[in-house]
């Protein structure tokens, strides 16, 4: 090593720091100027917007509920923007025949981009990762109990296909 000269892992260290220190940042674009270290210039960025960025990238949401019960196959139900309602009588879009299951038991909503479960003051009531509730914002695998029924709640974003 040159007299003077820093050690590599230093010598990094300074850099990214020069660099995180002439960053700017507003709501549209990062801008970065030259970082010179010791008479040396390391980076150039040229500005680019978010919405250049993003605006060809398309995200489709996903949820699904993964129920299971010892003495049936499991099933899933596709969620979408509307309510569903959980229970045992045929308006309920997710039918649970079962003694310990309310006619009307809970109901699914999506209300400010995620989803909420609430007990529809059922007889034995909605468990959302063993603790009772009454209304619960729902993330992805969050265990919900109705009854002997296990619902599994899975939530995601994927990318769509150009």
């Amino acid at each position: 090593m040159h007299e003077g000269a820093l050690p590599v892992f230093l010598l990094k260290h300074v850099i990214y720091q020069a660099i995180l220190t002439n960053m700017k940042k507003d709501e549209s674009t990062i801008k970065t100027r030259p970082v010179s270290v010791n008479g040396t210039e390391f980076s150039k960025t040229t500005p680019i917007s978010r919405k250049a960025v993003l605006e060809d990238i398309s995200l489709s949401r996903y949820a699904y509920l993964e129920i299971s019960h010892p003495s049936l196959e499991t099933t899933r139900v596709k969620l979408e923007e509307k309510d569903i309602l959980i229970g045992r009588v045929s308006q309920c879009r997710v039918q649970l025949q079962f003694d310990n299951t309310s006619r009307l038991h809970a109901r699914i909503t999506f209300r400010d981009e995620e989803y909420q479960i609430e007990d529809l003051e059922s007889t034995n009531g909605t468990f959302v990762n063993g603790i009772q509730v009454q209304k619960c914002v729902l993330r992805t695998n969050d265990q919900i109990q109705i009854g002997d029924a296990k619902i599994l709640f899975m939530e995601g974003k994927i990318r769509k296909k150009p």
